[in-house]
């Protein structure tokens, strides 16, 4: 089975390099273009019980394009409905999902009523961490020099994982691969797995030697 990477197109036109904006359960309005930081832990408060099913998506002023389908913003995803019923029929590893109304911060108009929060708390159970290469680098992230899955991801076509710097990102099947590239998802990049994390090291400038652990001289 080839799996692929879901990523941000940041060449794409329709693509804010940096998403100004913060998900809350709560409305915010302000004039200056001024929001409070959420009380809540996103997008872990998605688990909790009392999380309600619509979110507001706080837009600065700044935010840019919101033309995208598909946007991967912190270990979380921002999914167009339109993205979210490509991928609603096929076999999907467990995941929560909410409405997410983009607003102005300004006065509270509605930028985009189409969106959804979408988050995926589990898939460790997906990754065979003996034959997978992970090391950790001096800031304790794990960088995936090789990820290799259990025979159980071949049930799914939608899967994420928690583990790596690979964490969070959405995998897909190579038939949901192509599908999303024959309709043109906006925003999306559809990567295959073992170019994955080059590709995130260009994107987010991580440089791996860098990035290493220090090795100790032994003394003589």
């Amino acid at each position: 089975m080839t799996y692929y990477v879901l990523m941000n197109d940041y060449a794409s036109s329709v693509m804010p390099k940096y998403l100004h904006a913060i998900v809350d359960i709560k409305k915010q309005v302000n004039e200056d273009w001024k929001y409070e930081g959420s009380e809540y832990s996103f997008p872990y408060y998605l688990t909790d019980a009392n999380c309600p099913d619509g979110l507001f998506l706080l837009c600065n002023k700044s935010i840019g394009s919101l033309k995208f389908d598909y946007y991967n913003h912190s270990r979380a995803h921002i999914f167009s409905d339109v993205f979210k019923n490509l991928i609603y029929n096929k076999r999907s590893i467990h995941y929560i999902s909410k409405k997410l109304s983009a607003i102005s911060i300004k006065d509270g108009s509605v930028l985009r009523n189409d969106l959804n929060y979408v988050y995926f708390p589990c898939g460790n159970e997906l990754l065979d961490l003996n034959l997978s290469e992970l090391e950790e680098d001096r800031f304790g992230d794990l960088i995936p020099h090789k990820l290799v899955f259990s025979p159980l991801a071949s049930n799914y076509d939608v899967f994420s994982i928690r583990k790596s710097l690979l964490g969070g990102y959405i995998f897909v099947s190579d038939n949901l691969a192509s599908e999303i590239k024959s309709k043109k998802i906006k925003g999306v990049k559809v990567i295959e797995l073992d170019k994955a994390f080059s590709q995130y090291c260009i994107d987010y400038r991580y440089d791996i030697e860098d990035r290493k652990k220090k090795m100790k001289g032994k003394l003589p």
